[in-house]
């Protein structure tokens, strides 16, 4: 279709208009509460990068007790190795500029690769597809409510999207020019992509295959040195981070172990798990029309692209069968897929009404931005109704009463709050669904081994979940008839493990 017969097409002007309030719509409702607790989405992730930033930054920050010096340092080590933590290195570095530790820094870094990755969209779909699908997908890609709240959060995820986001773009200016120039462009940034985190190989290497099949064949590209070079560049930085990480610090062992469970394939529950997932990050009815849509990109080398993406999330979902279903940001890299496939849809309505101007300008101007109030409307009163201030002062309170304690506990996101507010490290105990989680693996419990063993040497027993105690009948009984109560209010609860009842008054209790 001639680009100037479209609406945003013919008039520039309204294109850029339509972009601009889509930005300001999601940047608005990004920024908007900018300053609470990070415990909004996924608390357990989001602390586990700020447990990592604030030990960079403490590191090598003057003046300040040694004591919390090590103690930054000894938790951020503790968590390990999962990525190269980009975004905890900048995180920190801009605490040192900022001269202080603030949480918001994070979420403005994850708020801007974001909105990055929606600039590459827009390029991306304006070629592919058309300056009314491009308005589409961007609007998707901006003001969709899951994705407003998961792209603010503290984790790699939203700077893993934009990563994607920029690879396919790049692969799409080599497979138009094929020039030297571009392969090393489009493959360092599909490289960089992977570098940030390796699921993005699931959506990178397919569109790679699809992109060049489609363009070459197979013979032909196995001859192409331009091709090898495209996959050594692609391949590189996570090959490099991979042999640091495994053989010469050691620290990316923990990243593959519990992962894999191919059992849940047979199960139908897994299945409908992840179609209701998809139904409360992507919504299950643009993820259909997405879909449809991307067979009607016109150019074929594009489209098979598009569509071996799609392969390559269902490849993707059957490896981790177990988070595909269970936790929603597995769904955050494909939204910029969902995009295009909803723009080329899109596309698709406008030049079948263009002949009737009136109801083509009312259909896509008016639909669109009823579309994006109501969603970042959506958004803006979630956030304001859901308040953490509170949390923070909590912990801290927590961390003040068992300064200089040897701690267990049974406390959110494996005790990262106590640790991150508190600055009290603490042994978490399993909840029920950890049990259940490893029991998939395989893996056999002996909870009165695991008690004793936990419990030995420690101070104190700290319980804020009482609804997780009460689903692990066991451990409480164990609590309750063998050790005093140290203190008790109506959020948390004390064991004293270090003066165990006498015998005979565990008895009575039971």
């Amino acid at each position: 279709m001639n680009e100037n017969q479209t609406i945003f097409g013919e008039k520039k002007w309204l294109f850029w208009a339509a972009v601009l309030v889509i930005l300001a719509d999601g940047l608005g409702i990004r920024f908007y509460d900018l300053t609470d607790a990070p415990l909004d989405f996924h608390p357990t992730r989001q602390l586990h990068s700020a447990l990592m930033a604030r030990g960079m930054y403490y590191q090598n920050l003057p003046d300040v007790p040694e004591w919390q010096r090590e103690l930054a340092v000894q938790q951020w080590k503790q968590e390990g190795l999962i990525e190269p933590p980009i975004m905890e290195r900048l995180t920190a570095w801009t605490y040192r500029l900022a001269g202080g530790e603030n949480l918001s820094i994070a979420r403005v870094y994850s708020i801007f690769f974001w909105t990055l990755g929606g600039m590459g969209l827009l390029l991306l779909l304006k070629d592919l597809v058309g300056a009314d699908g491009a308005v589409i997908g961007l609007a998707y890609y901006m003001i969709l409510p899951y994705a407003a709240l998961a792209s603010r959060s503290f984790q790699p995820d939203p700077l893993l999207t934009a990563g994607i986001v920029w690879g396919w773009w790049a692969m799409l200016r080599w497979y138009r020019q094929q020039t030297w120039k571009w392969v090393v462009i489009a493959g360092l940034l599909a490289g960089l992509a992977i570098f940030i985190k390796s699921t993005a190989i699931f959506f990178i290497g397919p569109a790679w295959m699809g992109l060049i099949l489609a363009d070459q064949g197979l013979q032909k590209a196995v001859r192409n040195r331009q091709v090898w070079a495209l996959g050594i560049l692609t391949v590189l930085p996570y090959a490099i981070f991979h042999v640091y990480g495994m053989y010469i610090v050691g620290l990316l062992g923990g990243q593959f172990s519990l992962r894999f469970f191919p059992n849940l394939w047979i199960d139908p529950v897994t299945y409908l798990r992840w179609k209701g997932m998809i139904d409360s990050t992507l919504v299950f009815e643009w993820f259909l029309v997405a879909l449809l849509g991307t067979f009607l990109i016109r150019e074929e080398g594009p489209r098979t692209m598009l569509i071996a993406v799609w392969a390559g999330y269902f490849v993707y979902g059957m490896t981790f069968s177990h988070h595909i279903s269970t936790h929603d940001y597995y769904q955050l890299p494909f939204v910029p897929a969902v995009a295009v496939g909803l723009a080329a849809a899109a596309q698709m309505v406008v030049q079948r009404l263009r002949a009737h101007k009136l109801v083509l300008y009312s259909l896509v101007i008016g639909v669109t931005l009823f579309w994006v109030t109501m969603n970042a409307w959506d958004v803006r009163v979630k956030l304001k109704r859901d308040d953490y201030r509170g949390d923070a002062a909590f912990w801290t309170m927590l961390g003040e009463k068992l300064e200089g304690k040897s701690v267990v506990s049974i406390t959110p996101d494996y005790g990262y709050r106590l640790a991150y507010w508190g600055w009290t490290g603490s042994e978490n105990w399993l909840s029920s669904g950890d049990f259940n989680y490893r029991a998939l693996a395989g893996q056999e419990f002996d909870v009165d081994q695991m008690f004793a063993e936990e419990v030995a040497g420690k101070d104190v027993f700290l319980v804020t979940m009482f609804g997780e105690l009460d689903r692990q009948p066991k451990v409480k009984n164990l609590l309750y008839n063998q050790y005093p109560l140290l203190e008790e209010d109506e959020e948390y609860v004390i064991f004293d493990l270090q003066n165990p009842l006498p015998a005979k008054d565990a008895d009575a209790g039971k």
